[in-house]
């Protein structure tokens, strides 16, 4: 077998539909297998997917319900020790693919033998880069540049940017160090030599490890400029202190592991970090939530969206709006470029621009909002995608579903 996928799910089955019709498109024609791990999720999940793909629809699909929550590493590796494939892909639920990207990704490997992990460009949920799709080793400098914010302040400094590579240009092909484990690309006999995911991680830096640990037996690491999007939402997730402690946590057991010598000084800084920083993000988050909360209350506001959809899929439209009280304005123009689809939504200022998945690809969708991130316009417009055949909208933050 040629690719085994593998996603490991918690309790956001939504995405993971998207997440599985996007790779299906992408791995036409390729002899492959997704396998879905679920780690006892509470939102029905397995039932979920079952019913969207039932027996017989989608051959390659295999989903492993576990009875409990082993951990993201460990149910990599669960699903890793099951694989069939002579490659294998980690991909994040809250991910999509564009057409090409299996293929662009194998036809890379393929011509590059001393891969040892190929990452790809990510972009966020408005359609800008992610920097996290290309890191380097968080030595401690390049981990003090982070928490201290000197990367933000010198953003295309190799010296205070090297925890995100920001001297490389995000169009070309390069080699890295370390790959994000949303998207990461593996060779089986690669992986047979130098093991999986180190499972004292329980969530967040397993993919470091990994990196650095093909980096030390010889191989290289690599960035491969086709784009996925990743919704993260991390405007939820990483305002809060769970996250500011479990990430900084998991980088102190990489430290440990890795760095040994300077592990007192780096227990002191990733200490203060944590609590600095939690305190920082409790404040920004209190602080968004008080500013809503005036807002609304002197001019309240519905969430606008622009939804580019087919004729036949207007009605459902209509019924989502007005089951969530939704601002919408529908066109049902194929746009082909960013300026056309700034001028559609000059007058509109939408949160989200909804493509219809039923008139737009995935690589159209990436394309449009990536080139859409880059014009000069007010405000950030998230993306979102309509899926008829389950009557839903699927955003960053909101699911809409009938």
């Amino acid at each position: 077998m040629q690719l085994s996928v593998i996603i490991v799910n918690y309790n956001v089955k939504h995405y993971v539909y998207q997440c599985l019709q996007s790779l299906r498109k992408a791995a036409d024609g390729l002899d492959w297998e997704v396998l879905v791990v679920d780690n006892n999720s509470s939102d029905g999940s397995v039932d979920y997917l079952r019913e969207c793909f039932p027996d017989g629809t989608f051959p390659q699909l295999h989903i492993i319900a576990n009875t409990d929550n082993p951990g993201f590493g460990k149910a990599n590796n669960q699903a890793i020790s099951m694989a069939k494939g002579d490659y294998v892909l980690l991909a994040n639920p809250d991910t999509f693919v564009s057409e090409e990207t299996l293929r662009r990704c194998l036809d890379f490997m393929e011509q590059h033998p001393d891969t040892g992990c190929l990452g790809v460009k990510m972009l966020n949920a408005n359609g800008t880069f992610a920097p996290e799709s290309r890191r380097g080793v968080p030595t401690p400098w390049a981990s003090f540049c982070k928490i201290t914010r000197l990367s933000k302040l010198f953003p295309h400094s190799k010296t205070f940017g090297y925890y995100y590579m920001q001297h490389l240009p995000i169009d070309q092909p390069a080699k890295v160090e370390i790959v994000s484990g949303a998207f990461m690309m593996l060779k089986r006999e690669v992986v047979n030599q130098v093991g999986t995911f180190d499972e004292d991680y329980f969530m967040y830096c397993e993919d470091t490890d990994l990196s650095y640990r093909m980096l030390k037996a010889g191989y290289h690491n690599y960035y491969l400029p086709t784009q996925i999007l990743h919704y993260k939402g991390e405007s939820t997730r990483r305002n809060t202190y769970s996250y500011v402690n479990n990430f900084y946590k998991a980088i102190f057991i990489f430290f440990k592991k890795h760095f040994n010598s300077h592990i007192f000084l780096l227990r002191i800084l990733i200490y203060i970090a944590i609590y600095v920083l939690a305190a920082l993000s409790f404040i920004k988050g209190t602080w968004r939530k008080l500013s809503y909360k005036i807002k609304s209350s002197i001019a309240p506001t519905k969430t606008r969206l622009v939804c580019l959809v087919r004729e036949e899929n207007i009605d459902l439209v209509n019924s989502l709006a007005a089951k969530y009280d939704l601002e919408v304005k529908m066109f049902n123009p194929t746009v082909v470029d960013a300026t056309q689809l700034r001028n559609i939504v000059a007058d509109s200022a939408p949160y989200y621009i909804v493509f219809d998945t039923s008139l737009y690809n995935y690589s159209e969708v990436l394309n449009l909002a990536h080139a859409y991130s880059a014009l000069p316009h007010n405000g950030s417009s998230y993306v979102g995608t309509l899926y008829p055949e389950r009557q839903m909208i699927l955003t960053n933050l909101h699911i809409f579903t009938l």
